[in-house]
């Protein structure tokens, strides 16, 4: 039995509101979610890291860096976002940093574990932070920002960034039963998106294709965008199901 489309809009709407944000960490999806800042239309991106998925974090003094936009080779982002650093020290505790430098707004590489340096040093101009961020060295007079985050204690870390959330409406286009999903939202500039789906709630997420014009062929598994509104159009594969557009994270 086909299920009413009134009601089939409200899945699809449901899956957009709340599975908006997600990454790719090595080959493992993850799959988060954003929610709006108290009192603030800004929207912050939460989303799970698995410890697992990143050798380095298992060890002590671990550090790696990901994110949505590619860098330049003068060490800013390609894009509007720095990347962040995931640190651990030799006592298991975590750290989440903010990857520009307090000074200039470079951004700052991963920890240098090496026994003669300890530090993150910004390639730019020299200043040095501990692996908590704290300031070490100048020009720079202030630490890195902290995201805030919680540890389960086994192997997730869940992680709020401001800025790193966004919106996505979702409608039905006109003409029959088996008429194209148009997904709308507003994109970053030169991060790479994907779409997700799943039938079922509990079901697991798979790679969806779509099309970037109305009734263009639905071939494509990710595009990278500039700033701006975006639409993407999907055609309909059940009666009823769940759609999330996933920002692609990456090391970098």
């Amino acid at each position: 039995m086909q299920i009413p489309r009134r009601r089939f809009i409200k899945f699809i709407t449901f899956g957009t509101a709340t599975s908006v944000v997600a990454g790719k960490l090595w080959r493992r999806d993850v799959l988060a979610y954003c929610i709006p800042a108290p009192n603030d239309p800004v929207k912050d991106g939460v989303f799970q890291v698995r410890i697992s998925d990143y050798p380095a974090l298992s060890q002590d003094f671990g550090s790696v860096r990901l994110g949505i936009n590619p860098m330049n080779h003068d060490d800013y982002p390609n894009g509007s976002f720095h990347p962040f650093l995931i640190n651990r020290d030799d006592m298991g505790n975590f750290y989440v940093l903010d990857c520009e430098c307090r000074h200039q707004g470079c951004s700052v590489p991963t920890f240098d574990a090496d026994p003669t340096q300890m530090k993150i040093r910004c390639p730019c101009h020299g200043s040095s932070y501990g692996i908590d961020g704290a300031i070490n060295e100048g020009p720079s007079t202030e630490p890195l920002y902290n995201y805030p985050f919680e540890f389960d204690g086994n192997d997730t870390l869940t992680i709020r960034i401001p800025c790193w959330g966004f919106d996505v409406k979702a409608a039905v286009l006109p003409g029959g039963p088996n008429s194209r999903i148009r997904l709308d939202f507003n994109a970053f500039h030169n991060a790479t998106y994907e779409v997700k789906f799943r039938e079922q709630l509990t079901g697991p997420w798979t790679p969806a294709s779509f099309a970037t014009t109305p009734t263009g062929p639905a071939d494509q598994t990710s595009i990278t965008t500039f700033a701006g509104d975006t639409s993407l159009y999907l055609d309909r594969t059940t009666a009823t199901g769940f759609y999330a557009l996933a920002i692609k994270l990456t090391e970098v």
